[in-house]
């Protein structure tokens, strides 16, 4: 197919909505364009640039909403895409490896395993409470994969731009319109993650979560390279350790905070960090410290009312937007790309 296509915004969203016009949907990759104000191989010092700064693994969890129940059937696909892409194509970095969840808290929707936590989730199992961390009153594990993202998104970049020739355009735009001016007659994907709108702005139900994480080196053998453990805290905190294959390191992470918009690493929160992984990771330190490589800070933009996937028209244009996924981008990537491209309303006249 021909037809001419402008994905605006690169992260791992806009970039899977290309992979797959390409590789899955037959498209001429000259006639996709992907425009942005980084991609993968300028975006790695830029906070909002957050895909690169994502752990980045798959953590089912139950749905405490309609909303986020239909987000999470997005990541079910992505689930099964990965297990192959792990086979086909290692230099994607993604690695399948066992996932466990730990509560110090008691929580219904977990113990009940309500809907959205275990639906097409391999080998799922709720741990005996003997088998638990002192302190633990709930925990689960199950198959799932992790990823060197910096190297993820390297290999889309790549693949696009090296093999395929998509036409990738580094400018920052101010408004759905300017695109149109830039690309007349082309149609347009939004996967700007906090959704630009048509004359400029963003969507005004999107708003950024601040992450914070430390990439840390891990000592030989240990035992974090091929497993990820998240455990929720009874105060309202989260500390985790996620692999990041081909020699990445591990993530240690991580907060989560609406409404900071500093840029800038916080020192009281990388000692946070520090404190809660000596006390939770203690084999991952090196010499009695941690042997931290990177201070990562991203944006996560999230949205009210979950994800916004849907189809509008504007002066002659047919817009898809695609955008609203918090911290679940990596996780979601693949589903939401499908359905967003299965929007594409072929029969639309310009």
């Amino acid at each position: 197919m021909s037809e001419n296509i402008v994905i605006v915004g690169a992260g791992v969203i806009g970039l899977t909505i290309a992979y797959q016009l390409v590789t899955e949907n037959g498209y001429d990759a000259t006639s996709v364009n992907i425009i942005a104000s980084d991609f993968p191989s300028t975006g790695s010092d830029c906070p909002e640039y957050t895909s690169s700064k994502s752990g980045a693994h798959f953590r089912p969890f139950p749905s405490k909403s309609p909303q986020e129940l239909r987000d999470s059937k997005l990541a079910r696909p992505t689930y099964k895409f990965f297990k192959k892409l792990a086979v086909t194509n290692p230099e994607s970095s993604v690695k399948w490896i066992q996932g466990f969840d730990y509560l110090e808290n008691n929580d219904t929707l977990y113990e009940t395993t309500a809907a959205g936590y275990t639906e097409d989730i391999d080998n799922f199992k709720i741990i005996e409470k003997s088998q638990l961390p002192r302190g633990i009153e709930f925990g689960a594990s199950y198959d799932t994969w992790a990823m060197n993202s910096p190297k993820y998104l390297e290999f889309l970049e790549n693949t696009l731009s090296m093999k395929y020739g998509v036409n990738f355009v580094r400018e920052k735009v101010e408004s759905l319109k300017q695109v149109c001016q830039l690309y007349p007659g082309a149609l347009l994907f939004n996967c700007t993650g906090r959704g630009l709108q048509f004359n400029g702005g963003f969507d005004p139900n999107s708003y950024s979560i601040r992450g914070q994480t430390l990439l840390v080196r891990a000592p030989l053998g240990c035992q974090y390279l091929n497993k990820t453990i998240t455990y929720q805290l009874a105060n309202g905190s989260w500390i985790f350790v996620i692999p990041r294959p081909l020699n990445g390191g591990i993530i240690l992470g991580g907060t989560k905070q609406i409404g900071n918009l500093n840029s800038n690493p916080s020192q009281n929160d990388t000692e946070h960090l520090i404190k809660l992984g000596e006390a939770y990771f203690p084999d991952l330190m090196i010499e009695g410290k941690f042997d931290i490589r990177r201070v990562n800070v991203g944006f996560r933009p999230a949205r009210n009312g979950g994800t916004r996937i849907s189809s509008y028209k504007e002066d002659g244009v047919q817009v898809i937007d695609c955008y609203g996924f918090g911290g679940s981008g990596m996780e979601m990537s693949w589903g939401a790309a499908m359905r967003a491209i299965g929007l594409i309303d072929h029969g639309f006249k310009l």
